[in-house]
């Protein structure tokens, strides 16, 4: 279960929304963000700065223009290729707002909806964005059940073209889907000859979302994008998306799509969305990495603008500009105690006259110690003159001016541990924290070596998500009282998992799609967003279809995916067995039912038992080829870069005339090619094996 997920079940009630209306003024407010003087929603302070809103053409820094109406419809503008596009349908009702608003800079339209007929309980507002820098226009539209039991919600966006398009693919380089894969999560509509002179791409459902669409065509003059979302009663649910503007590319080679979709992809739009709107997104993988930011929490969170000198801030409105002073300052906490210049420090934060409130020291690394604080002839000399003595018991915040010493944690550390104290402590060794989680399948070592973040499941005091750096995606509980951890300010220490938070390390996560493109390791999804990333140990895979049981090499296996969870014909297998339709490399089909109980799996180094109904789809490894063929597949790798183009034109149709088999090895011929000629066309050749 998703961490989004899991905050929403544990807390429905949290974005009720109520609109009144009156001398047009829109007051908003929700239980969960709301405040008596300061309404709130979504992010937005005091909703009731909104203003009318100024419709019609913008025009971003690529020179693109967008139209966009009074319902947050894309209109059409010259010769682009929509015509009306991102029409907002619910239950087959159409969007229909009230004045539309804006925020004070212009720089987003608040849209909220009319009641719907066939769901009156049922609160829509819209929120757009047009990047002007990048040229993406982002949309998140919420949906609040406002009744009083559970609802189903079909949402659809429908766009309209001025001709017809000539065709539409996604950025795995799939032709007209009908369903996102999950390892898709965008598409690129192509115009057709002559109607435009460019593209346009819609980012859809992040890879791995709990929600992602349907696509429907209409007669090539439109696309409709289907969503479902199930809400409980007082529950909210919303959806990201966005459309931009993109040159008609001119090759469909992995490099060309992946440079194509990059901007728009789904970890740029989330790094610009309101922290408080995350738990709401049905169709993005909310997971605690999302939540790395060394602002939030630090010294961005403290409510001060941040300049070359230091500010000491009073209260919400009082800020006083100068050069604060101190003699070294030290700190006495739960890890034990620490000494450090005023230099490397970004902020102090005191206890403001409150004797339950814990002093905090933010430094420019990003690290965030709490404890009992000593900051010895501390002074801060206003700039007009007069100067003040400071104690931390009464001191409210101090920030120290912005310098070249104000670096992210990624640059002077490998990990970076977050507590429910709200500490981050950085970690340099790598050897310096080991975790052994603990999952239905079996046991997950964890350190700073092989992972890419661990975060406490949201509503689950025990459980946590992890992500492996082989792409591994599971929740787990964590084995164990206390972990042993080394940092470079408190050196060694004994820390109680039941305060461990979050962990970070430098690495970096794996993309859904790319996980099994090295094609020598099984990716195997599971219920609940789960993906587990291994070496299969069943040699075969008994298939019973039709009531025959075919046993099949697990190495001629390409894919296997769960159709449905009844049996139709069983032949003789239980009554709730998955029906799966299984894939060969040498392009056989079967649908079937497994006839195993687990399916063996290591991962991590760990023999793990997958049941068979946990199991919803397998990408298998490319099969290896034998050891001549690989020195034979590497020796024409050379003749790629032959002066000769003859030679080198050869060379690539023999090495796509290997198929399958070459797969592996020329992607580590790729991985390790620095000459542009051969990497271009192992590329090409990859491509064509696609």
């Amino acid at each position: 279960m998703l961490a989004a997920r899991m905050i929403r079940r544990s807390s429905p009630n949290r974005f009720s929304l109520w609109v009144a209306i009156g001398c047009g003024v829109f007051a908003f407010l929700s239980s969960g963000f709301a405040q008596e003087g300061d309404a709130r929603i979504a992010g937005l302070t005091s909703a009731q700065k909104l203003v009318p809103a100024a419709l019609g053409v913008r025009t971003d820094s690529k020179g693109n223009s967008w139209d966009i109406g009074p319902d947050g419809a894309i209109g059409r503008v010259g010769g682009t290729m929509v015509n009306h596009g991102l029409v907002l349908v619910i239950n087959g009702e159409g969007f229909v707002p009230f004045q539309p608003l804006m925020s004070p800079d212009g720089g987003e339209f608040v849209l909220f909806g009319m009641p719907l007929a066939s769901l009156p309980g049922l609160e829509v507002q819209r929120r757009i964005r047009l990047d002007e820098v990048t040229g993406i226009l982002r949309y998140v539209d919420f949906f609040y059940n406002g009744s009083a039991s559970g609802v189903t919600v079909d949402i659809s966006l429908k766009t309209n073209f001025s001709g017809n398009y000539q065709t539409f693919l996604t950025e795995r380089g799939s032709t007209e889907p009908l369903l996102l894969d999950n390892d898709e999560s965008s598409i690129v509509v192509l115009p057709g000859a002559g109607q435009s002179a460019r593209a346009f791409l819609f980012s859809l459902a992040e890879q791995g979302s709990e929600v992602r669409p349907s696509i429907s065509a209409q007669n090539r003059y439109g696309l409709t994008f289907q969503y479902r979302l199930e809400l409980e009663a007082g529950e909210t649910g919303a959806l990201l998306h966005s459309a931009s503007q993109v040159p008609i590319p001119q090759a469909f080679d992995h490099r060309s799509l992946s440079s194509l979709f990059a901007e728009s992809d789904f970890s740029s739009l989330i790094g610009g969305i309101e922290e408080d709107w995350l738990p709401y997104l049905r169709n993005i993988n909310v997971s605690p990495e999302f939540a790395v930011d060394d602002g939030k929490g630090g010294v961005n969170a403290l409510g001060v603008e941040r300049g070359v000198r230091d500010v000491l801030a009073i209260g919400s409105k009082t800020r006083l500009i100068g050069t604060a002073e101190s003699g070294d300052v030290q700190i006495s906490g739960l890890y034990g105690e620490a000494i450090m210049p005023l230099s490397e420090l970004a902020a102090i934060v005191g206890q403001n006259g409150k004797t339950t409130q814990v002093p905090r020291l933010i430094l420019r690394d990003g690290q965030i110690f709490s404890g009992v604080v000593n900051a010895p002839g501390l002074t801060f000399a206003q700039t007009g003159g007069g100067k003040l003595q400071l104690e931390v018991s009464s001191l409210d915040r101090l920030v120290l001016g912005a310098a070249d010493q104000d670096v992210s944690w990624k640059e002077s550390a490998i990990g970076l541990i977050e507590t429910h104290h709200g500490d981050r402590l950085r970690i340099t060794d790598a050897s310096a924290l080991k975790l052994t989680g603990v999952t239905p399948w079996g046991q997950l070592p964890i350190s700073l070596k092989n992972v890419v973040w661990l975060g406490q499941s949201l509503g689950d005091i025990a459980g946590y998500e992890v992500e492996m750096l082989d792409g591994t995606h599971c929740r787990v509980f964590l084995e164990g009282d206390e972990v042993e951890v080394e940092t470079p300010a408190f050196a060694s220490f004994a820390l109680k998992l039941n305060q461990l938070k979050r962990v970070f390390s430098v690495n970096e996560r794996v993309a859904d799609g790319r996980k099994s493109d090295s094609g020598l390791k099984a990716v195997v999804y599971v219920k609940g967003n789960q993906t587990l990333v291994g070496d299969i140990g069943n040699t075969s895979l008994p298939i019973v279809s039709e009531g025959v049981l075919v046993e099949t090499a697990r190495d001629d296996v390409r894919r296997i995916e769960r159709l449905s969870d009844k049996a139709l014909s069983a032949g003789g297998m239980p009554e709730d067995a998955p029906l799966f339709e299984i894939e060969r490399w040498d392009g056989g089909v079967i649908i079937g039912f497994l006839r195993l109980d687990v399916l063996s799996l290591r991962v991590g180094g760990q023999n793990w038992q997958i049941p068979i109904s946990d199991i919803e789809k397998i990408n298998t490894p490319r099969p290896l080829p034998a050891p001549d063929a690989v020195s034979a597949i590497k020796n024409i790798v050379r003749l790629l870069g032959a002066r000769d183009w003859a030679t080198r034109e050869k060379a690539t149709r023999d090495l796509g005339a290997y198929g399958y088999l070459a797969w592996p090895v020329l992607q580590q011929e790729l991985a390790a090619s620095n000459d542009p000629e051969v990497s271009r066309r192992l590329e090409r050749v990859l491509s064509g094996l696609n």
